[in-house]
């Protein structure tokens, strides 16, 4: 598998080099090697055979150096970081431990950058369009960073300001990232498991969205029109008319920082209706709208007291069609009910399974974890504790659970912890429990099923329609021998290249034997010229040296391959 019309197309082949180069900084030389890197490897970390990803080990160590390759590789590698770490179904703990710090380690562009950036895409300076404008931003992400101003209305505001060039940069690491997932696949089979090339395209899709202010934009509208009626949840508004894909203006909610107790204390609020409010917020996200605050944590909740509770910052949204809703319920509901088999197949039908499963051990597994919390008090059930098992036996099991399902589970566990903080009596079970037998109650509707039963209506006139037509068509083809049948073939090529080597080598091998033979024939034969005052002929000398560098080199060659 060639990297080199993959330059050519990006023409970006420095770039390319540049993630060897890092990963041989960090030890993860072995790495570059089987992903076809070995060109930016240093000549002296190519000699010895690559040790495995196992020799390795797993631990606080290599996850420590994994988070440095990232962010010495840029803003898009560390949002790669923090994507990955909420993959909690994929990633070890002490990987994701690492991930999560990635983020306090991004460095702000300059403010007069960012003012560029904002002239640019509102067509027009600063002062044209705000008053007063920070000075120094009060928040830098790995994509944008956020600043506190005034608009010309004297309306406090929030101006979050893309990283110039990142648009462009993106493009590029999504590209090289998209490759190597594929090497990943095909050159090193313990990584298959982990579906590199699928994470790369959800990272892909994730990002884009995620540089696109317009989207966020979308989105914070969205949920502000949701609670416009609720008299306990703030939304920040939307200021369009101050909005582009690289600048997003939104009012600025005023209000408590939902961490400080003792200020909350001071100022009268009320954290049990607090608490139950978030709560419910966040189960109409989750069971009516489809659409979620997918990062829930204290630093994007604000409180104006007595009671009403202001929710920041929609960059990370998940979403939940109503099918996946329905078979979230499922999945619940027959785990509840220990029908595992049930489990199994919804689980199956989201292609979430390996191929390779334990199923029996798999539903042990889950037996064992629905027992040990089955007689748990619901005031004493720990939903960030079961979340954390159950992410632990996905990864035990190697499941790969749809991204929005493990958001809903880490927006679900953030948010409940908050919840709890503010009211220990919480009972998040008693908050969801009643919303999963409504999910479960609708599947079975008499209205779902009329709708259920439109739709296969529909697919089987189809059916009788077209079906007809279709078998007269392959019977046309049968008999006048027209019928093909697609044969595609997978990893054939890596054969085909090893082959190729081998062939290669035996080749080199024959060239070196033969200089060698003609060698020893000129050198019996005293050929001339001769070396003065020896009988060594020249010729046969310089014919032995240079076999000796085409040996040499060959096992070179072959240490380096790790195949001796």
């Amino acid at each position: 598998m060639s990297l080199l019309p993959f330059g050519r197309r990006l023409k970006n082949l420095g770039r390319l080099g540049r993630v060897g180069t890092i990963l041989t900084k960090h030890g993860f030389g072995w790495l570059a090697v089987r992903l076809r890197l070995e060109r930016f490897v240093p000549f002296r970390k190519r000699l010895l055979p690559a040790p495995p990803p196992e020799a390795e080990g797993v631990g606080p160590t290599t996850a420590a150096r994994v988070a440095q390759v990232l962010e010495e590789l840029g803003p898009i590698y560390v949002k790669l970081g923090q994507v990955l770490g909420s993959r909690t179904d994929l990633v070890p703990p002490e990987f994701i431990e690492e991930f999560h710090k990635l983020q306090d380690r991004v460095k702000p562009f300059p403010t007069a950058e960012a003012r560029t950036e904002i002239e640019r895409e509102l067509g027009g300076p600063v002062e044209k369009f705000f008053d007063e404008f920070g000075p120094e931003p009060f928040a830098a992400g790995s994509v944008a960073q956020a600043y506190h101003a005034r608009t010309k209305d004297g309306r406090a505001v929030v101006v979050k300001v893309r990283r110039p060039g990142i648009r462009q940069l993106l493009e590029a690491d999504i590209a090289i990232l998209t490759r190597l997932a594929q090497l990943a696949e095909h050159y090193v089979p313990e990584f298959r498991i982990l579906r590199p090339v699928m994470m790369a395209e959800e990272f892909g899709q994730t990002i884009r969205r995620e540089i696109d202010f317009i989207s966020e934009a979308s989105n914070t509208q969205r949920f502000g029109e949701a609670f416009a009626e609720d008299p306990h949840i703030r939304v920040p508004h939307v200021l369009w008319n101050l909005t582009r894909a690289g600048v997003l203006t939104l009012e600025r909610v005023e209000g408590l920082p939902i961490y400080q107790s003792d200020a909350l204390a001071a100022a009268g609020a009320d954290r049990k209706a607090l608490a139950a409010h978030l709560a419910e917020c966040f189960m109409r996200q989750f069971f009516d709208m489809g659409l979620f605050h997918a990062d829930p944590h204290p630093g994007n909740l604000v409180v104006q007291p007595p009671a009403v509770l202001g929710i920041l910052d929609f960059g990370q949204v998940g979403r939940l069609s109503e099918a996946m809703r329905s078979n979230l319920g499922t999945i619940l509901l027959a785990a509840l009910n220990r029908e595992f088999d049930i489990v199994l197949d919804v689980l199956d039908d989201l292609e979430a399974l390996p191929d390779e499963l334990d199923a029996e051990r798999l539903k042990s597994d889950l037996a064992a974890l629905v027992d040990k919390y089955a007689g748990v008090p619901l005031k004493r059930l720990d939903f960030k504790e079961l979340f954390e098992e159950i992410m632990a036996a996905a990864r035990q099991h190697r499941i790969i659970l749809p991204r929005d399902f493990i958001l809903l589970g880490k927006s679900l566990v953030t948010m409940g912890g908050v919840a709890l903080d503010l009211d220990p009596d919480t009972s998040m079970v008693e908050v969801v429990r009643p919303r999963v037998h409504g999910l479960m109650a609708e599947k079975v509707s008499p209205k779902r099923l009329l709708r259920a039963l439109t739709a296969s209506a529909y697919h089987l006139s189809a059916l009788v329609e077209q079906g007809p037509r279709s078998l007269r068509q392959l019977a046309r083809k049968i008999m006048r021998g027209r019928l093909q049948i697609l044969f595609r073939h997978e990893n054939l090529d890596r054969f085909i290249t090893e082959l190729d080597r081998s062939s290669n080598r035996i080749a080199f091998a024959m060239i070196v034997a033969a200089i060698i033979l003609g060698s020893s024939i000129l050198m019996q034969a005293r050929v001339t010229p001769l070396i003065p005052g020896t009988d060594i002929s020249v010729l046969g000398l310089f014919g032995f040296v240079v076999a000796g560098l085409l040996g040499v080199w060959l096992v070179i060659a072959i240490l380096r391959s790790g195949r001796l």
